[in-house]
């Protein structure tokens, strides 16, 4: 079997060796993989380039993770402009003022890496809570880039779409509104098409005991709680096929 995987950090596994849920799902069906997920990836960055390598490899399932990070709310965009020019490099990029997911097992180095997280996360509320700050991606318009990116798809393979679970408000301020937002894209598209399915993650992951440090990323036990759910959707999809 053939499987093939689009999305953001939460596929790429973020935190967990890169063994995502979508990873794990391909160990227990004896899948090869491709991997097309990477970190702070949105889904208007899916070009002519993956779309070929994606037809070429001919998947027998696709699956789809997209709408985090369209939809993190970040603080603002000239101050990220004067990041990328001045500030360090961990500061610098689209998840420049992101707390982190993990810390080191070291002493000193984990203190001073929750002392840099803690001030980005201080920063980035307070900027956010005087400007309303910004997500990359607005809701119609990754409602629309998803549409286009699924009808690029071949009709006859399966696509799952993974739900979108909470964060926590204290380091993502702002951000679940548009997080639901996008869950309620993902479920709308999966209801009109007879070639996706759609992976409720809400209310399956536990808050915060399946997270990582900063309450956005999932951690092994939470990748394990999903790829169970896409492995049930799966086969409940190919039963009723079948009949």
């Amino acid at each position: 079997m053939r499987l093939a995987v689009l999305g953001d950090s939460h596929a790429a596994g973020l935190g967990v060796y890169g063994r995502s849920f979508a990873v794990r799902v391909a160990e227990r069906l004896g899948a090869d993989v491709l991997q097309l997920a990477r970190t702070t990836q949105t889904v208007d960055q899916i070009g002519s380039a993956e779309l070929l390598r994606l037809r070429a490899y001919e998947p027998e399932m696709v699956i789809v993770s997209f709408g985090a990070a369209e939809g993190f709310v970040h603080p603002s965009r000239m101050l990220q402009r004067l990041l990328d020019r001045f500030a360090p490099a961990s500061w610098r990029g689209v998840a420049g003022l992101e707390p982190r997911p993990y810390f080191s097992r070291t002493r000193t180095r984990r203190w001073r890496q929750r002392a840099v997280s803690a001030t980005k996360v201080l920063i980035k509320r307070s900027i956010i809570a005087a400007t309303g700050g910004f997500h990359r991606l607005p809701v119609d318009e990754y409602d629309m880039r998803l549409r286009a990116l699924l009808d690029e798809l071949d009709p006859a393979v399966p696509k799952v779409l993974v739900g979108l679970w909470r964060v926590d408000d204290r380091t993502f301020p702002r951000s679940n509104a548009v997080l639901r937002r996008n869950d309620d894209v993902l479920r709308a598209i999966a209801a009109e098409r007879d070639d996706v399915v759609y992976v409720p993650t809400r209310e399956l992951v536990l808050c915060w005991d399946d997270y990582l440090a900063a309450h956005a990323h999932l951690d092994v036990s939470g990748h394990v709680r999903v790829a169970d759910a896409i492995q049930a959707a799966a086969r409940q999809r190919t039963a009723v096929a079948r009949s």
